[in-house]
């Protein structure tokens, strides 16, 4: 596919963004939806019980096609948070048991468990690694050194700071040699590149759609197994039960739940202008194709990783390296002051430790990347 699709956003010819791993601009046609539904909500006297089930079920099903799951298996949430924070809700962690997760991993997939290991007697148990390591052979290396003990893992297909990624099906196929429970927080690798969610087979896996998806602020995803369908939701909602279609018998309590993930969904699902920019948002993922996005994106990250090699920073080795992302560092210079440089130049990439995290998507063209080479040149020169 043609890898420059600028013209479906809103992005001035002068600003160079590569912070799609941060979040991603709004194209076009998506903000277009989002009006259409604001434009809906305004018509409230238009609005039918039918109204609050119809579009959250096209988006159900829409982005489980990403997965090549059941929509079943979907709930609608609203932040990557939410999603960690009920799979916790469903993991039944024993005293001296423990979660691994890997060390500076996001906050949204830690603190959850950290709170359930205070509240039963467990403990987090952190995956570290040196530089000469890969996240995989860490994490195995973790893992085969503490038998019976992690009952839960709480992981990423690629590391959120750095992009590193992680060999998921040798990873997830030792964890369930074992027993444990796998949870998934793949933000940083759904809509821009292709994983098999079913074959990994997580208990649960979150994905936050502001990022990769295009989707609005508050509007995420939560893969939840068949094993994990009767759990129990975060919060009790009207919509997650059984029968609630008929406005007119909704104080007739029941005990049972809608089919499948819905007793997962966030309350107030049904927010009109996010679910259709939403619906939009994934059905204009699903026309570019992840495959083509992913590959489109390594061939640009590849002139990337060059660009900043040339002015003397670190980057990936190739078979370390992301096809969407990746991070770069500069031996003894501080690299939040390159970051705000280049923000002043309007080069745009984001500060994540000692890292500057590179993450551009198809608006990213030809003369972006001069302007990169050109920006980080000045900003260099000024800065030796």
């Amino acid at each position: 596919m043609r890898a420059d699709l600028r013209e479906e956003f809103e992005l001035p010819r002068d600003v160079c963004y590569l912070k799609a791993a941060y979040m991603t601009p709004q194209p076009k046609r998506v903000l277009q939806a989002a009006v259409r539904g604001a434009e809906n909500r305004a018509r409230a006297w238009l609005i039918t019980p039918g109204d609050f089930f119809h579009e959250i079920e096209s988006l159900r099903r829409s982005f489980a096609t990403l997965l090549a799951c059941s929509s079943e298996n979907i709930a609608i949430v609203p932040s990557a948070s939410y999603g960690i924070a009920t799979a916790a809700n469903n993991t039944a962690l024993g005293p001296r048991e423990s979660v691994m997760v890997l060390a500076d991993q996001f906050p949204s997939n830690y603190y959850s468990w950290q709170r359930l290991a205070e509240k039963t007697g467990g403990e987090v148990s952190v995956v570290t690694k040196q530089d000469q390591q890969n996240w995989s052979s860490s994490i195995l290396e973790h893992v085969r050194s503490r038998p019976g003990q992690i009952r839960a893992a709480a992981l990423a297909n690629h590391h959120w700071a750095t992009g590193e990624p992680i060999d998921l099906v040798a990873v997830c196929d030792e964890l369930h040699k074992l027993g444990t429970q796998i949870v998934l927080d793949l933000t940083q690798t759904v809509g821009a590149c292709p994983i098999d969610v079913v074959g990994l087979d997580p208990d649960f896996a979150v994905i936050a759609g502001y990022k990769w998806l295009f989707c609005p602020y508050g509007v995420s995803f939560l893969y939840v197994a068949d094993r994990h369908l009767d759990g129990t939701p975060l919060e009790e909602t009207w919509a997650g039960r059984s029968g609630s279609e008929d406005f007119s018998q909704l104080a007739t309590y029941t005990d049972q739940y809608q089919a499948g993930a819905r007793r997962f969904d966030m309350g107030q699902r049904a927010s009109f202008s996010n679910i259709t920019a939403a619906v939009e948002a994934i059905e204009m993922v699903r026309e570019w194709g992840v495959g083509n996005i992913s590959n489109s994106l390594h061939d640009v990250n590849i002139r990337i990783s060059g660009i900043f090699a040339e002015h003397g920073f670190e980057t990936p080795d190739p078979k370390d390296r992301a096809p969407h992302m990746q991070s770069v560092r500069r031996p003894n210079v501080g690299t939040r002051d390159i970051a705000t440089r280049l923000a002043e130049h309007k080069v745009f990439v984001s500060q994540r430790g000692d890292r500057l995290r590179i993450a551009p998507h198809l608006y990213t063209d030809a003369a972006d990347l001069v302007k990169l080479h050109d920006t980080l040149g000045l900003v260099m020169r000024d800065n030796a």
